[in-house]
């Protein structure tokens, strides 16, 4: 009796094991049931002969279907339209945008900049591919994606050029991207930098970062320290205080950085010791002041430096054309008097303007 007692034990055990490796487990990521994204517009094979006169039109929009996983619950897709010279094999890969959404509207000066950029030569027709690379949830390691390629006849122009961007909308001036402060890719390598300034007014220091002049785009919020999440209910970013920062975005990794940094004019009326602090003019998206008293005398001279420091000093270049680089040459003051000091960041260098 006893024996029989130990074989039903043993049998119940074994009844016991098998029913919990039997349940159920976590649904998986199956790449073998993933279905690339397809662009839809434009057709390859349409042809683009871009206009100066239209450069803030629009010229077309890029339109997809989704990439297709076999989970419901994933948090979001992200698609990199990539484009590069054809027959390259994408080597030299530019990203026009990341976005989570199935379409992208590019206007003439934007896709002008991008070809003038990898390198096309204005007024003569150059053959473009184009491809969509998507992952989901961050994940470019196992669940990368890339679509079928077309290919757009493009015949770029030589004009100023304009840069892609991000708008900074935040609490410091009314959560309106059409009127924010905004940081520029001036390398086509979708990293933005620029300057922006968080006044003392401010209830709050938070902001998030744009694709568009609205909230319809892509929009970067917070996704850890250091991290940027495209969710739409992604919390705000912030930095600590007010002032001035210079900020980099990578669209790639999605990660942004920030350096607190104020700037002044020092010259030779300040006997190059103290100073003089600029202000930040929202309207025009550059930093100012206008400086009365400046005594008259031969080879009057000035410079811009940051945190009241010689470690980051900008002066001209060699020519001078306007531009600001790191060490240059003292900038001469035409005549002393009331002058403006003008400093703007919205270039891949600095650029300078005195105004008497």
């Amino acid at each position: 009796m006893k024996k029989i007692k130990y074989i039903f034990l043993l049998f119940l055990g074994l009844a016991v094991l098998f029913a919990c490796k039997k349940e159920d487990k976590e649904p998986v990521l199956d790449m073998s049931q993933a279905v690339a994204p397809v662009l839809t517009a434009p057709a390859s094979g349409d042809v683009f002969v871009l206009d100066k006169e239209l450069v803030d039109s629009l010229l077309s929009t890029f339109k997809w279907n989704a990439a297709q996983y076999n989970l419901s619950d994933l948090k979001f897709t992200t698609y990199q339209l990539q484009m590069d010279f054809a027959d390259s094999n994408f080597m030299n890969v530019k990203n026009l945008v990341s976005t989570t959404n199935t379409e992208f509207p590019v206007t003439v000066g934007e896709l002008n900049q991008e070809v003038i950029s990898m390198g096309a030569v204005a007024d003569v027709p150059v053959n473009v591919e184009f491809r969509l690379y998507c992952y989901v949830n961050n994940d470019t390691e196992y669940s990368d994606l890339y679509s079928e390629v077309i290919t757009l006849n493009i015949t770029p122009y030589t004009d100023v050029v304009t840069y892609p961007s991000l708008w900074v909308p935040g609490d410091y001036q009314g959560w309106d991207p059409a009127t924010a402060s905004k940081i520029y890719d001036f390398e086509g390598d979708g990293i933005y930098t620029g300057y922006i300034y968080f006044p003392e007014d401010a209830a709050s220091f938070e902001f998030k970062f744009t694709s568009q002049p609205d909230w319809d785009g892509t929009n970067y919020g917070y996704g850890g320290e250091g991290i940027l999440d495209i969710d739409a209910g992604a919390g705000n970013l912030s930095v600590p205080a007010a002032g001035g920062y210079q900020i980099e975005v990578d669209v790639n990794n999605l990660t942004w950085t920030y350096l607190a940094q104020s700037w002044g004019v020092i010259g030779e009326w300040l006997a190059w010791a103290e100073d003089i602090d600029l202000e930040w003019d929202m309207a025009n998206q550059y930093l100012f002041k206008t400086v009365e008293g400046i005594p008259a005398a031969e080879n009057q001279r000035f410079k811009y430096r940051a945190d009241d420091d010689w470690a980051v000093n900008l002066g001209a270049k060699d020519p001078d054309d306007g531009t600001l680089v790191q060490g240059g040459a003292d900038i001469p003051i035409p005549q002393g008097g009331t002058i403006t000091f003008i400093l703007r960041f919205t270039t891949p260098e600095p650029t300078y303007e005195i105004i008497e």
